[in-house]
């Protein structure tokens, strides 16, 4: 009986979460997610553009010959991080919760590309490099559990597209970036570090707004926790409810 009742009040909630229309607090949700996303968006394409400033500054050897050499080491620890993250770590998202790990894994990734941005040696840069990949590999995977989670059926073809929209938005942002700073050394800092840094402190930011996301109903009710999925989802429609009685 209590099985069912369980159920039943599960059942509710989820329902309660798929008639959510469509206002200004469950877009800015849809947005505090999409950001998190657009800085590992930006790491990943910074890595690209971070490289010259790399063998520039004689940290990476301007190599061609071997599948470790050079720049290569330091592209392939950035996607052995991304794989460790996503297949390996991917995981901890369903027995930890939603927001635990994407906030910790955005503070991984923050922590990580700092100390990289401070480092002296290409295998050091690269270490750092491979050890940020996983919270971003852990982290996209995240965001998009948790969108599907949370956005009501109704949104959920529009929130996907909007948080692509914003993640490659930050593409041509960091290109622009590392062009008008890897050739120099703004206050006798590489430009690379810049760059690096950019996105670190970005992120970091991110996290900061971002700690109003609360954690995702239907993980909560998958682990049993109905109480708190339904003072979150209450929270939810209340916001909504004030965004309609305050639509003109």
């Amino acid at each position: 009986m209590n099985d069912a009742r369980s159920e039943s009040r599960a059942a509710a909630i989820l329902a309660r979460l798929d008639r959510l229309p469509s206002t200004r607090h469950v877009w800015m949700l849809i947005t505090l997610l999409s950001l998190g996303g657009m800085f590992e968006f930006y790491d990943l394409f910074m890595t690209a553009y971070v490289v010259p400033g790399l063998v520039k500054a004689g940290l990476l050897a301007d190599v061609k010959v071997g599948i470790f050499a050079g720049p290569a080491l330091f592209v392939a620890a950035t996607f052995t991080g991304l794989f460790i993250g996503t297949f390996v770590f991917g995981y901890v998202a369903d027995r930890y919760g939603r927001r635990t790990i994407f906030t910790y894994s955005m503070l991984w990734y923050c922590a990580a590309t700092l100390i990289m941005a401070f480092q002296n040696s290409g295998l050091e840069v690269s270490l750092w490099r491979l050890i940020a990949g996983i919270g971003i590999g852990v982290e996209l995977v995240t965001i998009d559990t948790y969108l599907s989670e949370l956005v009501p059926k109704s949104l959920r073809g529009r929130a996907f597209a909007f948080n692509q929209a914003v993640q490659f938005a930050v593409v041509p942002v960091v290109a622009f970036i590392a062009y008008m700073l890897v050739p120099t050394s703004p206050f006798g800092l590489d430009g690379w570090r810049w760059v690096v840094l950019i996105g670190s402190v970005g992120a970091l930011f991110v996290w900061f707004i971002r700690r109003a996301v609360p954690e995702s109903p239907r993980w909560l009710i998958n682990h049993g926790r109905l109480d708190e999925a339904e003072a979150v989802t209450a929270a939810i429609e209340a916001k909504v409810i004030e965004d309609l009685e305050g639509a003109p």
